[in-house]
């Protein structure tokens, strides 16, 4: 629970904020938001990528601010302490989770940061976790969960005063570890400072999110940050046992990135990949109808992983997952039981079954990367055609849309375009930049459908698949809505296939 009060000196002490020249006084509450401001607050102003709240720092003395932390020259004001800071977004976490005791220094943290597979890596570190004995609290795209609450994300990472109440709520529920994922979003806007990461792994950096950051070379300087900036910010947690490894960073050899920045990193570094130079090297990865099983070296001793997992895509994952486990103190048979016993992530590659004949997989992929993987990854399990129904969203990076399209046509048999959550742009120019891409690709033009309705476009996929074919439905993966212009109506792939499945006379069993 939030404390009621706090000395103003003590907790900007706790945040690590200069202390000189302010003084004694109690504070009663921490908003960035002035309408929410009440008697006694702190009131932090800060500066977004469209909006500057010191615009609202008259609104929030007006209703009884009484501290002030700002990163801009503003006017005095009777009876209000003004806390200059080189940085208010980043001086607001740090105070967040001061206000709360810094709950993340009393438990294991572990994030996922890159452009794929940060879901599913979370999901093994948690299931890893459990293996040894501890309590972990998970953060990420699909949901917040701990000690038996779970709750919707509404974005892959909160803003810093949710994150620091969730890991309070967190501690306060006997949470001793949390796997967490890290968004570019949330590393260029400082939403993960006052976190005290033990452990960082990096999945990978392909194109998205360029709607934000504007190129590659931006987006990669965001995400290096996790690594450099925030994992080595903070002094070594006294009570872990393990203390003496951490901070490690995780890095995937097979990316040119990750390869870069394990050779640069200060800390402790651990490498996996397909590479012979990995820490964690796959030497080969068999996959079967109960999931894949892996070949490995670590340090140069064979090492057996079974995962109940498919795809060259998660053998990945899984190496990330093993090497961030043993990092970070846990055993290499509870690591390996941990990721044996973890069946599935919803809507990452996710099967629907109604009784029919052929495959249908649900699947979140949503950037030229993604989708390569979930495609190439349905080959090795079929001989028949591939179908696959796919989409683009709107108000996102428009650059990579006929990127996606190039590659679902020379992967795919048979496509079907889509909408995907269009939010406010017109459909049908989302799916003329993703139909440029399906021109330049291998498909047949008579291989090639637009159906908007994505719900129809989905049914279709169904009434066409025969015996040993694939339907791979991409896209909107664990989500159960849809975005149309400013309305939030409620759509699920799995559920909508699996009604058409079953109204195509399927007998609806798994």
């Amino acid at each position: 629970m939030m404390p009621q009060t706090w000395n103003l000196r003590e907790l900007l002490q706790k945040a690590g904020i200069d202390v000189q020249d302010v003084p004694d006084i109690t504070v009663t509450g921490l908003t960035d938001n002035s309408q929410t401001v009440e008697p006694g607050n702190i009131f932090v102003a800060t500066i977004g990528q469209s909006t500057d709240s010191h615009v609202f720092i008259s609104d929030a003395k007006e209703r009884g601010a009484t501290v002030m932390v700002v990163s801009r020259d503003i006017p005095a004001y009777n009876e209000v302490v003004i806390v200059r800071v080189p940085d208010s977004m980043a001086a607001l976490g740090s105070l967040a989770h001061a206000w709360h005791g810094n709950p993340s220094a009393h438990m294991l943290v572990v994030g996922v940061s890159g452009t794929n597979g940060k879901t599913t890596t979370t999901y093994l570190l948690e299931s890893v976790m459990r293996a040894a004995g501890m309590n972990p609290g998970v953060i990420g795209t699909i949901e917040y969960r701990y000690a038996g609450q779970r709750h919707k994300a509404r974005h892959t990472t909160p803003t810093a005063l949710q994150l620091a109440q969730l890991y309070a709520q967190m501690r306060d529920a006997g949470c001793d570890a949390a796997a967490m994922e890290v968004s570019s979003h949330s590393i260029e806007q400082q939403r993960i400072n006052g976190i005290r990461f033990d452990a960082g792994i990096f999945t990978n950096l392909t194109q998205d999110h360029l709607d934000y950051h504007g190129t590659m070379e931006n987006y990669a300087v965001t995400k290096r940050k996790f690594y450099f900036d925030h994992l080595l910010r903070y002094p070594p947690k006294a009570d872990l046992a393990c203390q003496a490894n951490l901070p490690i960073g995780v890095f995937n050899m097979d990316d040119a990135c990750g390869k870069l920045w394990a050779s640069e990193f200060p800390g402790k570094s651990l490498t996996y990949g397909t590479c012979m130079d990995a820490d964690l090297c796959a030497e080969k990865a068999t996959h079967s109808p109960d999931g894949t099983h892996i070949s490995a070296r670590c340090s140069g001793q064979p090492l057996i992983i079974d995962t109940p997992l498919f795809g060259q895509f998660n053998v990945l994952n899984v190496l990330g997952a093993y090497l961030a486990g043993v990092g970070i103190g846990i055993t290499s048979n509870d690591v390996l039981s941990g990721i044996k016993s973890m069946r599935h992530v919803p809507g990452r590659f996710e099967s629907v079954a109604a009784g029919q004949p052929f495959f249908v997989i649900v699947d979140y992929a949503h950037t030229p990367d993604a989708l390569k993987n979930v495609l190439v990854n349905a080959r090795t399990m079929t001989d028949n055609r591939i179908i696959t129904v796919f989409g683009c969203g709107g108000d996102r990076d428009p650059f990579k849309r006929p990127l996606m399209g190039r590659i679902v046509g020379d992967l795919s048999d048979h496509v079907i375009l889509t909408n995907d959550n269009p939010r406010t742009e017109d459909p049908e120019a989302i799916a003329a930049m993703a139909l440029e891409g399906l021109r330049q690709s291998k498909a047949p033009a008579s291989e090639i459908e637009v159906i908007l309705d994505r719900r129809a476009a989905i049914g279709h996929a169904a009434e066409l698949a025969r015996k040993g074919d694939f339907v791979m439905i991409a896209g909107k993966g664990h989500e159960d809505y849809q975005i149309l212009k400013t309305e939030t109506i409620h759509f699920d792939d799995r559920e909508t296939a699996r009604e058409w499945l079953i109204s195509l006379g399927y007998s609806g069993e798994e």
